[in-house]
């Protein structure tokens, strides 16, 4: 595997951020991609030595990606804010979307950020943006300008939140985070969330957050409840919050997706789409 050239802006970036492996890298490395360093392939190599199923958990999570934007598009979302976007994996957000629907990408990760205004065609047909924020300052977020330049408030948004708040371990920000980003949502709107647990695979989920603690990433897997709790009064879709491979849905708006071909246990983390209707509580 080989270290692909550096994108305009990583040069600026510390020694520290290169010496050290990050999240999105490490995930980059799961998935087959290039885009990474040696300390992130070290890490991603003990991961695999305690679990061997961490690559397909990280292309399940990828797949939900596609049925989240689907589901969205089918319940007449056609403007996107995909927060903790992490690193190119095609086909990216935009690439599943029709052609003019805005799209944002969020992170706090500046070699995630660097990369992303790399890779994005930022022009017609693809109206992305990329913003400079953390998720755990979401009034911050959400107030930005390029933001609110992007999306309109009087209609539906699609958020995906996908992989990220196991990443966040201060448990009363990441709950107040959720809170203000339903608050903020307007009526019609999706909240698709991924989740790492302990729930499904209670053997080797706690091996694999301390091998990520090893290397320098803290890292809260949560429970079913707790992960629920980050959808508020929304209303579940589908087969609700369940294991991320099993999830399913059919009905008038949303086609029948079909469970992913891997077991519960070998994709440890829950996933849910829920929709704010009129009625929601917080």
């Amino acid at each position: 595997m080989t270290t692909v050239p550096c994108p305009a802006g990583l040069e600026e970036l510390g020694p520290e951020h290169f010496a050290f492996p990050r999240a999105p890298r490490v995930y980059e490395v799961l998935l087959g991609g290039t885009e990474t360093y040696q300390c992130d392939r070290d890490a991603a190599l003990d991961l695999y030595m305690v679990a061997p199923w961490v690559m397909l958990a990280a292309r399940t999570n990828r797949w939900f990606t596609e049925v989240a934007t689907e589901a969205a598009l089918r319940l007449g979302a056609r403007q996107f804010l995909d927060l903790g976007c992490g690193l190119s994996n095609q086909p990216d957000l935009h690439h599943l979307v029709p052609d003019g629907c805005p799209v944002v990408y969020a992170d706090r990760d500046p070699g995630v950020l660097a990369h992303a205004k790399s890779w994005l065609d930022p022009g017609p047909p693809h109206r992305t943006t990329v913003v400079a924020a953390d998720l755990l300052d979401m009034r911050g977020l959400l107030a930005r300008p390029e933001l609110h330049g992007a999306l309109d408030l009087a209609r539906p948004i699609a958020v995906t939140v996908h992989d990220v708040l196991p990443w966040n371990t201060d448990d009363a920000a990441v709950a107040d985070a959720m809170t203000v980003l339903r608050d903020w949502l307007p009526v019609g709107s999706t909240l698709s969330i991924t989740h790492l647990t302990p729930d499904l695979n209670p053997a080797q989920v706690p091996e694999v957050a301390s091998v990520y603690e090893q290397h320098g990433i803290p890292v809260r897997p949560r429970s079913r409840t707790e992960i629920d709790a980050f959808f508020g009064g929304f209303t579940r879709l589908g087969t609700g919050l369940t294991a991320v491979s099993q999830w399913s849905a059919h009905g008038p708006n949303v086609r029948h997706f079909t469970p992913y071909p891997a077991r519960a246990s070998d994709a440890p983390a829950y996933a849910g789409i829920a929709v704010k209707t009129d009625r929601a509580r917080r």
